[in-house]
């Protein structure tokens, strides 16, 4: 029997849930059988104090299992679309007995889907339909979240470390979020009142997570510190040293709010998004890794080919500026049938500049433009 660390699964620890391995102490001698149900935020408190151990094999077997469960024939998109429609209730019932619990999920739920086609993932939050800006607030929080996930992971983070920043990602407007979709679909400034609670809101959404019962640190101090900046001219304390989780969380809130349409304002390409992000970073290595995530054409983005082609970025290539992409329009501006693939290191098929959305008269499913499921 191989016994590892009880704390290398914390993230799946919570009030309520039921254990799906044994706890065992150092000697491997069982203290608590799968099964056993943790009833409050004191007993999942009290087990990692005590440092006990699980085995692995057990451990293994419990995410076997849980791939078998998953829906098969569930594309990437769709349960995509499922998180987005899940969070918009969720988000709004912090008082709710089962709420943390839900949350968690959610962010397994993300930290899965960023495991798997990143590609995909990062064209998902691109060509997101922001029409739907009543719904502005939740689908900020999941890019935000989603785009935690792919950095951490390139991070190396441990997973109880990622996963509380991706839940501060999620949680971190809980405060506001009827004022962010009345300002995302509204051309008038914040009135002075509004200001005050956007202001304090990472403060008051901290004290909600509270409320609800988590006593995680570092997600509470990342919520509240997520707009703090390094010239302490941020809010709500005017820091200078808040944590590297905070600022992670900071700079992906910064550039998903960029790339992001509102009544009034359209959104910046990403390229552009990431140039003013690092620019205003200081040159912060943690801004730098938003953009090199992302890339300089990402997925997602339109651009016109040497060829005339018009195309849609679906894939990174080996260099930043020679990506694939599949061409929705010959040169003559006639939509193509069927998307072709192009590989645009190679000199017909180069890229010659992007194009706005707004120009883009072709729309292709995303399902179409990748055509695989994805089963993790």
């Amino acid at each position: 029997m191989k016994l590892v660390s009880l704390s290398q699964v914390s993230h799946l620890l919570y009030p309520g849930v039921t254990l799906a391995w044994s706890v065992r102490d150092a000697n491997g001698t069982l203290l608590l059988a799968k099964g056993h149900v943790l009833a409050d935020e004191r007993a999942v408190q009290t087990l990692l104090d005590r440092g006990m151990f699980i085995d692995a094999a057990e451990i293994a077997a419990a995410a076997a299992a849980n791939r078998a469960e998953a829906p098969k024939d569930e594309s990437m998109s769709g349960r995509w679309s499922g998180l987005e429609n899940r969070l918009g209730t969720l988000l709004k019932s912090s008082t709710e007995p089962n709420f943390l619990q839900k949350v968690r999920e959610s962010v397994v739920s993300i930290a899965a889907l960023a495991d798997g086609n990143v590609d995909l993932l990062i064209f998902l939050i691109l060509r997101h339909d922001y029409k739907r800006v009543a719904n502005y607030s939740v689908v900020h929080a999941l890019h935000s979240a989603a785009l935690c996930s792919l950095l951490t992971r390139r991070l190396g983070w441990p997973e109880p470390k990622r996963y509380s920043v991706l839940g501060a990602a999620l949680t971190m407007n809980i405060s506001m979020l009827e004022l962010q979709n009345n300002l995302a679909i509204r051309t008038l400034k914040p009135s002075d009142a509004e200001r005050q609670v956007i202001a304090e809101h990472p403060t008051v959404s901290a004290t909600m997570l509270r409320d609800a019962g988590l006593a995680d640190v570092d997600w509470l101090t990342t919520v509240e510190q997520h707009h703090e900046r390094r010239d302490g001219k941020g809010y709500p304390l005017g820091l200078t040293d808040s944590t590297e989780m905070s600022r992670l969380l900071n700079f992906v809130d910064t550039f998903t709010a960029k790339h992001s349409p509102r009544a009034g304002r359209t959104p910046q390409p990403a390229h552009r998004a990431a140039r003013d992000l690092f620019t205003h970073s200081g040159g912060d290595p943690l801004a730098a890794l938003v953009i090199k995530e992302f890339g300089i054409y990402p997925p997602g983005c339109y651009v016109r080919l040497a060829s005339g082609e018009v195309a849609i970025v679906v894939q990174r290539g080996a260099s930043a500026n020679a990506p694939i992409v599949a061409a929705i329009t010959n040169k003559n501006g006639d939509s193509l049938t069927q998307p072709v693939r192009r590989d645009t290191s190679t000199p017909a098929n180069a890229i010659a500049a992007t194009v706005a959305e707004e120009l883009i008269r072709v729309r292709v499913s995303v399902d179409r433009l990748y055509d695989q499921k994805t089963n993790r």
